[in-house]
């Protein structure tokens, strides 16, 4: 088996971490729409906005970080295969380029799902009546849907650069024997 070309071991896996977040996007917020409704009331601090019903709006806020999560997780695992496929002869330049990847894919999941998902209705709530419905959005909580990603690649990578046979190319060892033998005799059982 021949070593990856460079190109292909950065390329290819940052191309394929790309559309698997343009996937992952669409994924997150088809699984996690219809986006639920909400009114605009008036309160002490101003009119706001809450889901109604109040309590299974709140979870449909933690539903659409936690949907976030196991979509990346999914693709991140196979964005790590397929970029250690592709670059099984060069893991180092394959680990960089899953790694460069796995963020980009992270970031353009965020803006894809984020973009298809109607705008913060808190940031609407001076334009309309109180009392009025407005549906709610899809947003990224805290970190983890971020980090799921790198993490997700790097595993996958991992799984298949121990799982595939190492390439006569010079891989650690590459199951070759010395080209010397040593003076040094060997050890009698």
């Amino acid at each position: 088996m021949s070593r990856a070309h460079p190109a292909r071991a950065v390329l290819a896996p940052v191309l394929v971490g790309l559309v698997l977040g343009a996937l992952g996007g669409w994924l997150w917020w088809t699984w996690w729409g219809p986006p639920p409704l909400g009114k605009v009331y008036d309160t002490p601090a101003g009119p706001t906005w809450y889901p109604t019903p109040f309590d299974p709006g709140v979870t449909r806020d933690f539903s659409g970080t936690a949907t976030s999560v196991v979509v990346g997780l999914g693709l991140a695992l196979l964005l790590g295969a397929i970029g250690g496929w592709l670059s099984r002869g060069r893991a180092v330049v394959g680990l960089a380029a899953v790694v460069v990847a796995s963020l980009a894919a992270a970031a353009v999941m965020a803006l894809i799902g984020v973009a298809k998902s109607p705008e913060d209705p808190q940031s609407r709530v001076d334009e309309v009546k109180i009392g009025a419905e407005l549906p709610g959005d899809l947003e990224v909580s805290g970190w983890t849907p971020y980090l799921i990603w790198p993490v997700g690649a790097l595993l996958g990578h991992m799984v298949v650069m121990l799982s595939l046979p190492t390439t006569s190319g010079g891989v650690i060892g590459a199951g070759r024997r010395p080209e010397h033998r040593s003076d040094v005799p060997a050890p009698q059982g």
